[in-house]
């Protein structure tokens, strides 16, 4: 997961957005306790959700305790208490990402950027296989997704939906898993597929550029015949794809979500669902069209009038 899914700050009541900055400081603390220090510089705000999700449907709540960050040393922080369930599996299926993210990006990348990662991959191997000795199906999900990804993008014909397929059943597995109830096991299976998607999608949008600059595979630059330099032309009908087809899959993942009794933090859940992905997408559009024009030297406050 790549810090997409994200609450929309602006809109949060000030008590929300001390909630969402507790399970935050939750989720590192965990990480921390159980798979080590450098475990928590991989934290996003993806998997915040998916705590969140997670303690959402529980029945039971542990509360808050005030506690102390290193990060912030003179202010008291809050966190919550001692938590069992939740917080160190969504904790596992943090590194676990994170350590099949850095080999697929071995495989994907050349130069120093292959090097950096070969470097990096022992220590995410190491926690890694802490999570995968007290979670056994999240190393299963993360080799089945890296295989499948690399097995997809060796086909010449592959299209956007088996290109996204790997991380989209990866993303069911791990949230079906935040429930020990069958009904609500289906409805997170079938969330977490369209999360995946969903986030594959929005990934691959953001790092169209930078894929076509590096040779890397995308799915959209495959789809539309990109091979030269991206016109504006073509980077905005892409974009107008991208958004139809991350506005439908959105949308099917709000219906699976409604699904879902809540029993606490459903407005910051609202919130994120409804306002924070799509303030999201269209920051990823907003940053490569200003990094557009900024390479082109002209800036929107510089255009001539009558130009968006």
């Amino acid at each position: 997961m790549f810090g997409y899914i994200r609450p929309c700050i602006g809109q949060l009541r000030v008590y929300e957005y001390e909630t969402y900055r507790a399970v935050y400081c939750s989720i590192c603390h965990t990480l921390k306790e159980k798979f080590g220090a450098l475990s928590t510089l991989s934290l996003n705000y993806d998997f915040t959700f998916a705590a969140l999700l997670g303690l959402a449907l529980q029945e039971d709540f542990p509360g808050y305790e005030p506690f102390t960050c290193i990060a912030h040393p003179f202010h008291k922080r809050q966190r919550l208490k001692m938590e069992e369930n939740t917080l160190p599996y969504v904790s596992g299926c943090v590194v676990s990402m994170v350590h099949a993210k850095v080999a697929d990006n071995i495989a994907d990348s050349s130069g120093l950027k292959s090097v950096l990662y070969r470097m990096t991959l022992p220590l995410t191997a190491h926690a890694g296989k802490k999570a995968g000795d007290c979670f056994p199906a999240l190393p299963v999900l993360c080799s089945d997704m890296g295989k499948e990804q690399t097995a997809v993008e060796k086909l010449p014909d592959a299209g956007l939906d088996a290109a996204a397929e790997p991380s989209a059943k990866a993303l069911a597995g791990m949230m079906e898993a935040l429930s020990k109830d069958p009904m609500e096991q289906r409805i997170l299976n079938r969330f977490g597929y369209l999360l995946g998607r969903w986030i594959y999608l929005i990934d691959a949008l953001d790092d169209l550029e930078d894929d076509l600059k590096e040779g890397g595979f995308n799915p959209f630059l495959r789809k539309f015949s990109v091979t030269a330099p991206l016109s504006e032309e073509k980077r905005m009908e892409i974009q107008q794809y991208g958004r139809e087809m991350l506005n439908i899959t959105g949308a099917e993942m709000a219906a699976a979500y409604e699904l879902l009794e809540l029993k606490r933090f459903k407005n910051i859940l609202d919130n994120i669902i409804y306002l924070g992905m799509k303030e999201s997408m269209e920051r990823v559009f907003t940053r490569r069209n200003k990094k557009k024009k900024e390479s082109a030297g002209l800036l929107e406050e510089d255009a001539p009038a009558g130009e968006p």
